[in-house]
C-alpha cells in the first residue's frame, strides 16, 4: 500500500509524537510506502522523521479552514502521489485532507478526531458534510467517538476507536549515573541553555507532563499541592511541571505568590520527559478534559502511580487497580487522591505502577498500534475493491 497520513502541523505536540511513533512502526513494514503531508511547516519531529527516511511533504500554508488555496495544492499533490489510502488527523487536516482526497479520487479516505470539538450547529453541519466523504472516521478513545456522534458530525457505525500509540519505556530512558541529578534544556527564543535540576534528598516529587493551557487545570493542582505541603509540614514536597504554554506567566505569579517557589518548578518544554518520570514518585493529570492523554500512558510505563481526570481518555486509560481517577471540579478529591497516594508505602506504590506498567504495554504499544492499523487499512480497502 501506498499510504499517506496528513497533519496540520509537525514540530511537537501530542498528534506530532503520533506521528513520531507510527513512522517508527513503519519501519518493520517498508513493503508499504509511508508519505506524511504537513499543510503547515515543520520542526523537530519532521526532522526525526525525516531521518527515517520517510518522504515529508509542506505545504507550508495556514491550514485555518476553509483555506481555497490550501485545499486546490493539496488535491493537486494527491493527484501526483496517487495513495492507496488518505488517513487525516485533527480538525484541519480532516477538512482539507478529506474533501482533497474525494477530489482526487483516493480509494479509501480516512478521518481522524483528536480531542472534544466544541462546534456550533454551522461547524456541526460543515464537519457532517466533511464525514461524509470519508469511507470511517476514527476516534482516539470511546469518549471522543461518542462526543462526535452526539454532535451529530458522524454516525455511529462509520466511527471506530483507534487508540494512540505511545512510546512505553525502557531502562535506556534513565538517567545514567545518579538517580537524584538530572541536566535539563531551557528554550529562551532560539538559544537553549543547559541548567542543573536536583531532586531534594528525602522528597516526594509530584510529576506533570502538559501544556500550560487552561483545560489542563494547573493553578488549581498548585494550590492543592500548596494546601497539602502545609498539612504534611513533617514531609519535603515536590512538584515539577514539565511542559511550555500561554500559561506561564500566569502559573509562576501562582506560584510566586504562595512562595513555593522552592517546591514547585515550572521545567518548561522536554525532548526526553523520561528524566523526569523516572524521578519522580507519582503522576498527576487534572485536567478538565482530555481526548486520549499520551503522557499518562507514557507515565503509566514508566511504572508510576497516576492520578488523572476521569474526564475523557484516562477513564479508559486507568482501571480500577492500575491508578486513580478524579473529578476535577471537585478540589477535595484530587487532594485526598494525593494525600493517599503520599501514604501508601514503597512496596505499595511499587506493586501498583508494575500493574499499571504491565497493563499499558499490552494495550497501546506501537507495534500493535501500527499492526492494527493495517490490518483496518486493508479491510476498507477491500471493501472498495482496490486491494
Amino acid at each position: 500500500m501506498k499510504i499517506v497520513r496528513i497533519v496540520p502541523y509537525l514540530d511537537f505536540g501530542g498528534v506530532e509524537k503520533r506521528m513520531e511513533l507510527t513512522a517508527k512502526g513503519f519501519l518493520e513494514h517498508l513493503q508499504h510506502e509511508l508519505i506524511i503531508i504537513v499543510l503547515a511547516g515543520g520542526g523537530r519531529i519532521a526532522e526525526s522523521i525525516q531521518k527515517m527516511g520517510f518522504q515529508v511533504v509542506f505545504l507550508n500554508k495556514n491550514p485555518k479552514i476553509p483555506n481555497g488555496k490550501l485545499l486546490h495544492e493539496l488535491i493537486g499533490v494527491l493527484r501526483k502521489i496517487k495513495p492507496d489510502v488518505v488517513h487525516c488527523s485533527g480538525s484541519e487536516a480532516n477538512f482539507h485532507g478529506l474533501w482533497a482526497a474525494f477530489w482526487a479520487g483516493v480509494p479509501v479516505r480516512i478521518g481522524e478526531e483528536i480531542g472534544f470539538p466544541e462546534h456550533d450547529w454551522k461547524w456541526r453541519n460543515l464537519f457532517w458534510l466533511t464525514y461524509l466523504t470519508s469511507h470511517k472516521v476514527f476516534g482516539i478513545s470511546e469518549a471522543v467517538k461518542e462526543r462526535i456522534v452526539k454532535l451529530g458530525e458522524v454516525l455511529p457505525d462509520n466511527v471506530q476507536v483507534v487508540y494512540n500509540p505511545v512510546e512505553i519505556s525502557t531502562e535506556s530512558h534513565k538517567i545514567q549515573g545518579s538517580d537524584i541529578n538530572s541536566i535539563g534544556v531551557e528554550e529562551k527564543g532560539n538559544t537553549k541553555s543547559s541548567f542543573h535540576f536536583e531532586r531534594k534528598e528525602g522528597s516526594f516529587v509530584f510529576v506533570t507532563t502538559c501544556r500550560l493551557v487552561p483545560i489542563k487545570n494547573l493553578e488549581k493542582l498548585i494550590r492543592i499541592f500548596d494546601s497539602l505541603q502545609r498539612s504534611n509540614a513533617d514531609r519535603q514536597l515536590e512538584l515539577w511541571i514539565v511542559g511550555e504554554g500561554p500559561e506561564k506567566g500566569k502559573l509562576e505569579k501562582v506560584i510566586e505568590e504562595l512562595g513555593l517557589d522552592k517546591n514547585v518548578s515550572l521545567l518548561g518544554f522536554q525532548e526526553n520527559v523520561f528524566q523526569f518520570l523516572f524521578q519522580a514518585d507519582s503522576f498527576i493529570l487534572p485536567s478538565f478534559s482530555e481526548g486520549f492523554s499520551i503522557s499518562l500512558v507514557e507515565a503509566m510505563g514508566c511504572g508510576l502511580v497516576c492520578i488523572a481526570t476521569k474526564v475523557g481518555g484516562p477513564s479508559e486509560i486507568i482501571g480500577n487497580e492500575t491508578g486513580f481517577l478524579i473529578d476535577p471540579y471537585h478540589e477535595n478529591d484530587l487532594r485526598e487522591k494525593m494525600q493517599e497516594v503520599m501514604d501508601l508505602t514503597k512496596t505499595e506504590r511499587k506493586a501498583l505502577g508494575l500493574r499499571a506498567k504491565n497493563d499499558v504495554e499490552r494495550r497501546f504499544s506501537t507495534e500493535k498500534y501500527v499492526d492494527d492499523l493495517l490490518g483496518l487499512y486493508w479491510e476498507m480497502g477491500k471493501n472498495v475493491a482496490k486491494f
